[in-house]
């Protein structure tokens, strides 16, 4: 359908259930409703907070994407938004574009004046590829102009923007139009053939090779106005770029990967180069060799930077002076092994364990660069650049779960202060703080047990911009100042939603089966009664504390389903078992409280949970019926099965989320007690698995797998396959309200039927 068409449906159903909501009482939350909610994303804040670019979303608009085409560079999945200019001190909302447009980034000029916005135009130009469009949107006559593209090169889609201090140029990325031409060639005869040949002479993987070729681009400074270009850096593969703030120089991260690399997904080792803005000339400050690992941050006028290595922080300046360390280690031992003087703070005798070194992250520079924030497992540090000194102003107990979630959002202009999320570890009690430097004391600004997201401060410190919900409705986006004395809510998203019936959330704590404790979010089903017991439905995906509105869980809980989202406590070697600890504790928890039937208990999940939820199964057969999206079910196929994901499928189970903890030949014996495909004959759970036929993550033969082995053995199974998807398996409108109703109808048959009953009158005959 076409997009103001389909804009124009959508708005008339908003209407409609909006003057309904006015009049009648709630209405559920269906499967169609799923695809109207509305979230909001922000571009960029002027410096001084009064105005945000921010884009809307709704999956209705970007429900259809061309799977077939992933993997290849010159081939853009649908992100249509509407663009929206908020002015946070009147709440007035201007649209630049008239309809929806895939806006790729936003940069508000130094005085807030002038928004550059690029975005991506589809195939259906003359090109036959997708190309970007660059504009600028004037605050003050509310004028948008199209900045001229030049004849052979073309803003890279994967540009970022940035504003020269007086405004003159935008800095950006271009790209030569041929590019495309042999990228796209490339991915044919990858996916197509008729011949392809692999060699593992090569450097690289083929589809590593061809996932790095959008990064070969140059720099250049452009005239809004006219579309001329300034070459600053000749063509080269660009990882990242950002210019210094008084717009003299350019620090970029260029790729100098040789091959493919195996312990990193996506692994690049780049050059970090120091680019004269006026001359292009380039000057190395870090080589790869010292680069590999390290994530930089960055001082504010960009003449400095630190990281952590090994624990221990350090910082350097783009001079090329040698790093100096700000957390030293402790001095060893001399030759003859002499111990400390026992009269020495933190000395140890006789057979006291040694104490553990500290380890150190780094955080932020203080605005004037003579701080720097650091952390470790003992608490928040102020460490000054110049001595090294360094002063504890939160400190942290040991067990990590006694102290608050917090995260630092930012320093206050002057250095006084500094800014973080918080929230309790044990109660939804959630806020903003301000951390005194001086006095060390910490502040609350806000606190309560709404749920606050993207915090983020204006530059000048006198706004912070955020979204925020009550945890059970969306989010929508708010301003407020310093102090947090005048909260504004700047958008209304989803008024509709007014109308519908939506279920409250509840945090709920209990222990596995090792008696760790643990927490899960419970959604209650809509018109809960207390004193009845319900079906419930497991929601897998590895741990949960925090609410927020899930559209599953609405659609679900309108037709009586209870939803829970447990935790698990996964361990590196075993984590299979974390599943049955975990969510069969939760489930007795449940039961315990009133609210679970304990003969209706329903399991999900999708990707890693898909996978959990199979590999629970196998152990368990407490549960009725069971859903697998996307999810792996033998991990020896699956290690080495997805080709357009280079390395992710040998990184996953021998590095990161699968938690096997090395690769398949150091141990053979846990990817196959991890498979559940081996102990298929174990289930009497009925399954329904499904999968995108296009899915580059977890291949649908892995759904074909356990269908196939489910079906052998005599067990209730059912495979949906959706063609034209991917690891998100609907590809459609039609589709996706498919895929729930689904879902639906599988608990519907298994959790909802009713119970045989027992011929009482033929067992009296037979007595």
């Amino acid at each position: 359908m076409h997009t103001a068409i389909r804009r124009a449906v959508m708005a008339l159903v908003v209407l409609a259930v909006a003057s309904a909501a006015s009049a009648q009482p709630s209405s559920p939350f269906t499967a169609e409703d799923m695809l109207k909610v509305a979230s909001v994303s922000v571009l960029d804040v002027t410096e001084d907070g009064s105005r945000v670019a921010a884009s809307v979303r709704l999956p209705f608009d970007n429900a259809t994407v061309d799977n077939r085409r992933y993997g290849d560079p010159t081939y853009l999945s649908p992100s249509n938004v509407t663009l929206q200019i908020i002015d946070a001190r009147t709440g007035a909302i201007d649209t630049p574009f008239k309809g929806l447009v895939s806006v790729r980034t936003a940069a508000w000029s130094r005085d807030g004046k002038r928004l550059a916005i690029l975005i991506a135009q589809d195939a259906a130009v003359p090109s036959g590829f997708p190309s970007a469009k660059l504009f600028v949107w004037e605050t003050g006559r509310k004028a948008l102009t199209e900045v001229p593209a030049g004849a052979d090169t073309a803003v890279a889609l994967n540009s970022s923007l940035a504003w020269t201090p007086d405004g003159a140029a935008i800095l950006v990325a271009l790209r030569d139009r041929t590019q495309d031409a042999a990228a796209r060639a490339k991915f044919r005869e990858l996916t197509e053939g008729p011949i392809v040949v692999h060699k593992s002479t090569d450097p690289f993987l083929e589809w590593d090779l061809l996932g790095r070729d959008n990064r070969s681009r140059s720099i250049a400074a452009l005239d809004p106005r006219t579309g001329a270009a300034r070459p600053i850096l000749p063509q080269a593969r660009i990882s990242s770029y950002e210019v210094s703030r008084d717009g003299a120089f350019l620090r970029v991260m260029e790729d100098a990967t040789e091959k493919t690399d195996y312990e990193t997904i996506g692994g690049t080792d780049n050059v970090l180069k120091f680019v004269d803005a006026a001359t292009g000339q380039a000057r190395t400050v870090m080589a790869a060799k010292d680069l590999k690992g390290l994530t930089l941050r960055w001082s504010d006028d960009g003449r400095w930077f630190a990281y952590a290595k090994k624990g221990e922080v350090f910082v350097q300046g783009i001079d090329g002076s040698a790093p100096r360390s700000l957390t030293p280690k402790p001095a060893k031992a001399d030759a003859k092994g002499a111990e400390p003087d026992a009269a020495t703070p933190g000395a140890r005798t006789g057979d006291e364990k040694k104490p553990a070194e500290e380890s150190f992250s780094v955080t932020s520079f203080s605005r004037d660069g003579s701080r720097l924030l650091v952390t470790s497992r003992k608490g928040w540090y102020v460490v000054k650049v110049a001595d090294a000194t360094r002063d504890l102003i939160v400190p942290l107990q040991e067990d990590e779960e006694k102290n608050p979630r917090l995260t630092a959002v930012g320093w206050s202009p002057d250095g006084a202060a500094i800014y973080a999320t918080w929230g309790a570890r044990d109660k939804w009690e959630r806020g903003v703080v301000r951390i005194d430097v001086a006095s060390k004391a910490m502040t609350p600004l806000v606190r309560d047990a709404r749920l606050y997201g993207g915090v983020r401060l204006s530059r000048d410190g006198g706004t912070f911009i955020f979204t925020a919900s009550d945890g059970d409705r969306p989010a929508d986006l708010y301003t407020a100042d310093a102090r947090f004395s005048s909260a504004k809510k700047l958008t209304d998203l989803n008024p509709w939603i007014a109308g519908k019936s939506l279920p409250r959330s509840e945090l709920v704590a209990y222990r596995d089966a090792d008696g760790k404790r643990l927490y899960g979010v419970l959604r209650y089903p809509v018109n809960y009664e207390k004193g009845r017991t319900y079906p419930i439905i497991f929601e897998l995906y590895e741990t949960f504390f925090d609410n927020g509105f899930n559209a599953r869980a609405a659609f679900l809980t309108n037709h009586g389903y209870a939803v829970f989202h447990p935790s698990v406590n996964l361990v590196v070697g075993q984590p299979g078992e974390a599943w049955v600890k975990g969510v069969t504790s939760a489930a007795n928890r449940l039961i315990e409280m009133g609210v679970a039937d304990p003969d209706k208990l329903g399991v999900q999940g999708t990707s890693y949970g898909g996978y959990a939820t199979v590999l629970l199964i196998t152990q368990t057969d407490r549960f009725k019926a069971a859903v697998n999206v996307s999810g792996k079910v033998d991990m020896v196929s699956f290690y080495t099965d997805s080709p357009r994901l280079g390395v992710r499928n040998t990184h996953a189970p021998e590095k990161s989320q699968d938690r096997i903890g090395g690769t398949l030949w150091d141990y053979p014996e846990r990817y196959l007690d991890h498979s559940a495909i081996l102990r298929a004959d174990r289930i009497k759970t009925p399954l329904l698995t499904i999968s995108g036929d296009q899915d580059p993550n977890v291949p649908a033969s892995q759904s074909r797998e356990i269908y196939y082995a489910l079906r052998r053995l005599g067990k209730e199974v059912e495979w949906v396959r959706y063609v034209n998807g991917a690891h998100r398996p609907p590809d459609s409108v039609a589709e996706s309200i498919d895929f729930e109703q689904r879902i639906l109808a599988w608990y519907e048959a298994h959790l909802k039927k009713p119970e045989k009953k027992t011929d009482t009158s033929a067992l009296g005959a037979r007595r």
